[in-house]
Order: structure tokens, then sequence, then C-alpha cells
């Protein structure tokens, strides 16, 4: 399917010079919160001043965002858990997913699925700014099984990477372990014999 058959596409917000911020101003989630904090729970909008907002740019739990400029053009799911309303700023676009047709992890996933990526590679414009046309998105093609399996899908896609997560740690701590070995290895090849020194 189309993307644009599963979710409602809604370019950001086109604020009007920089933005300025204020205590009592609008929440806003800018391109720069997504790239630089690493995980929701430490994504918390700035307030800034900002023209009448009108309620289709807002996002809150359940809404999926895309990074359509840069060299990150992906695509990144805010949780159920994650407390806060913000208005989304370009280029920064606002997918609001049909809940009867996905899930908003698995919208996550699929447009981050290296095919995806591929055919979106093929509509950036631009080299020195790269950027993904918001039409390009719209006609992005995914697969969309039934919900049942995207769950099932979903969850061998967490245990995948908590697999991978885990064979990181292992190696890394064997590779410790390996220099420590060595390390105390060659201090003892290195320490004087007492033996000889007495003799």
């Amino acid at each position: 399917m189309r993307l644009d058959q599963v979710c409602e596409i809604q370019s950001g917000f086109t604020a009007r010079g920089k933005l300025e911020e204020s205590p009592s101003g609008i929440p806003a989630l800018q391109l720069r919160d997504l790239n630089e904090t690493a995980g929701w729970e430490n994504i918390v909008p700035g307030r800034f001043e900002l023209d009448e907002v009108h309620a289709r740019y807002f996002a809150g739990p359940g809404d999926v965002l895309f990074r359509s400029r840069g060299t990150n053009n992906t695509a990144s799911a805010i949780p159920e858990d994650w407390q806060h309303l913000a208005a989304v700023v370009l280029p920064l676009i606002l997918l609001k997913p049909d809940d009867s047709l996905i899930r908003p992890a698995f919208l996550e996933w699929s447009i981050n699925a290296p095919g995806a990526q591929r055919d979106l590679e093929k509509s950036i414009q631009g080299t020195a700014l790269r950027m993904v046309p918001r039409n390009a998105l719209a006609e992005l093609q995914i697969d969309v099984p039934a919900l049942a399996t995207q769950d099932a899908i979903l969850e061998a896609a967490r245990l995948a990477a908590r697999a991978r997560e885990l064979e990181t740690n292992a190696a890394n701590l064997r590779h410790a372990l390996s220099d420590l070995i060595l390390h105390d290895a060659a201090k003892r090849a290195a320490a004087p014999n007492p033996k000889k020194a007495h003799a």
C-alpha cells in the first residue's frame, strides 16, 4: 500500500524566521530534538514564540515523525508514555497512522527498513542539503499485514535487536578480558626474578 493510504501526512509548521524561546510560548519539536537526543524519554519540547498554530500541526503519543532533511531520513514513533503534546516544525513531517490499519511502531519499522530507505534515496533532492519531498514519502510502497501479524513482526524485531545488543556486550567483555590477561602476562614477564636477584 502507499504510505498515504495508511496514515495522514502533514508537513511541519513553517516558522517565520528564527525560533525565539519563551517560557509562555508554544511547545514545539524540531529536527534537532530527534537527531541530538537518544530516546523519547529524554526529549522535552522547548517553548517558542510562534504565530497561531493550527491543531493539525500538533503531535503526541501514537504519532510518527519523519526526518525529511539531512543525512538521516528515518521515522520515529512517539511512544504511548510520552507526556507531551507539541507542534511539529519543518523539516519534520507528521504522520498520523490509521489505527485500524497499522501500528505506529510498525509504520516506523516499515519506513526505516532497508528497502524503503533505498526507495526514498532515489527521490532525494539536493546534494549539500538533502531533502525527501513530501509527495515521494506519500507514494512510498510498504507491506501492511494484519495487525496481529504486525505485532508478531515487531516482537521478533525487538528480540533480534536485544540479541544483537547482548552479542555486542559479550564481545566487548571478551575483548576486555583478553586485554586484561595479556596486560597481566606482560607485567609478569617484565617483573624481575627474585631468585636471580639473590644469586
